[in-house]
């Protein structure tokens, strides 16, 4: 299996990449370099910038909103976190209610490759991007149980995805791709502590990964070798950290060359965990019913399945985060948001809301249900005056390929990202960057389009 990845990944071209794949990888790099440099406005994202300036080294890559030059895999490693630490990457969707991203760890694995490269032309770009996020992907398909693992895929398999997009992009040859791709087995990030703790680490595993995936590749062109086994392998991922029972081993080589997993991405419609998201699309549903207003609820029960659970328990800490990063993983924090605002934005995780005691005493009256046996997710309105209102299940949410982002909306999702960088950036800079991106395929050089959002 691992010989044929890597031989689909190393033998495709531009030419060969049909048009949804490529509209895809495009798409992927607008949302990923918006929300990145969000991300790096983040609590936290000076202190990642403070950290990758301090350790010096040559000046390869561009970190986003900060503008410092540092070599390649330590730019990864800040653009990889900003890229995670809003919840707000795309997905590949295993259901209607969660899905993994790729995005944060193909695309900054790119631009920093292609800046410590130079002249890397558009086409090649999206080619690498296309390529990384098909058989990432892939990899997610052959573990149809995962999401019950202690193991979180997103961390876990984006070493992967930044190892292959490296590898692409600076032409290893077949004995070097797969040594590079052992080399990222053997530094694997992903536990779900950092979810159940809410600790900042969490988006940092994203930045390991995509530090590690950069390392391994530059590692195998030097001649360091690693496991070629590092899925199918006896102590390779599908059968140490994944257990048999949990594998579909032929999942990641099913229709390989005929279908583009990338097509199949989908791209948040709100900056929080994905399992929430059919929630709050349920709440958008009853909150405009006729006597529903935030003073006249008793309680809001939401219906769903046990992948709630992520965000639902433990109860006292999900109806009460503190921080940022708690409030980002908490259905009842983002249930409150929506029914009072309509919306669920970037402002709602910022201290002086979280300590707003209207959003916080409705995120208390939040209680979660959660069966196996239930199709979908749907919210149920209890008000004062002994009414109960209900909202139809919910199965894919706004924002799962099934329920699209327009292009439209994912522009103006990019537009309100880039406003919440670290330091304000000319609105010529960041329209002339999305519009680079937006023809990507006939830039002579992608650095372009990164050092416009530094």
């Amino acid at each position: 299996m691992e010989k044929q990845l890597i031989d689909h990944i190393r033998q495709h071209t531009y030419a060969d990449l049909p048009q949804p794949a490529i509209e895809a990888a495009r798409r992927e790099v607008l949302w990923a370099l918006g929300t990145a440099l969000a991300g790096a406005g983040a609590e936290g994202g000076e202190r990642i910038a403070a950290f990758v300036r301090q350790q010096g080294g040559r000046e390869e890559a561009t970190v986003l909103g900060f503008g410092d030059r540092v070599p390649a895999a330590l730019a990864g490693l800040a653009n990889g976190s900003f890229a995670k630490a809003l919840e707000y990457e795309d997905k590949f969707w295993m259901d209607g209610s969660h899905g993994y991203g790729i995005g944060p760890a193909v695309v900054p694995a790119a631009f920093a490759t292609a800046e410590h490269l130079g002249g890397v032309d558009g086409k090649a770009f999206l080619t690498a991007v296309a390529l990384a996020t098909d058989v990432q992907a892939r990899l997610l398909t052959g573990m149809p149980k995962c999401f019950d693992s202690g193991w979180n895929p997103t961390y876990v398999l984006a070493v992967f995805g930044a190892a292959m997009t490296a590898a692409k992009l600076l032409d290893l040859d077949d004995e070097q791709f797969a040594n590079a791709m052992g080399i990222a087995y053997a530094q694997l990030a992903g536990n779900r502590q950092t979810n159940a703790e809410g600790a900042f680490a969490i988006r940092m595993q994203m930045g390991f990964s995509v530090r590690n995936g950069i390392t391994a590749a530059q590692l195998a062109k030097l001649g360091i070798t690693g496991p070629h086994h590092f899925l199918t392998g006896q102590f390779g991922l599908y059968r140490l950290v994944y257990k048999d029972d949990e594998v579909d081993a032929d999942a990641p080589t099913r229709d390989l060359g005929r279908t583009f997993l990338g097509a199949r991405l989908g791209f948040k419609a709100y900056p929080c965990g994905a399992v929430a998201h059919p929630v709050l699309d349920a709440v958008l549903a009853v909150r405009d019913a006729d006597g529903v207003s935030p003073e006249s609820i008793e309680t809001i029960d939401v219906f769903g399945t046990r992948r709630l659970r992520i965000m639902a328990e433990p109860k006292e800490a999900r109806q009460n985060p503190r921080t940022h990063v708690e409030a980002e993983f908490s259905i009842p924090w983002g249930v409150a948001c929506v029914m009072i605002d309509g919306r669920l934005s970037l402002s709602h995780f910022e201290q002086q809301v979280l300590n707003n005691e209207r959003y916080a005493a409705l995120a208390r009256k939040v209680e979660t249900h959660m069966d196996d046996r239930q199709r979908g997710v749907w919210v149920e309105v209890r008000l004062k005056d002994g009414r109960t209102v209900k909202s139809a299940p919910v199965m894919a949410p706004k924002g799962h390929p099934d329920n699209p982002q327009s292009m439209d909306e994912l522009i103006e999702k990019y537009r309100d990202c880039v406003q919440h960088g670290p330091k304000p950036l000319p609105k010529e800079r960041t329209e002339r960057a999305k519009d680079l991106i937006l023809r990507l395929h006939e830039l002579r050089d992608v650095s372009e389009v990164i050092r416009l959002l530094a």
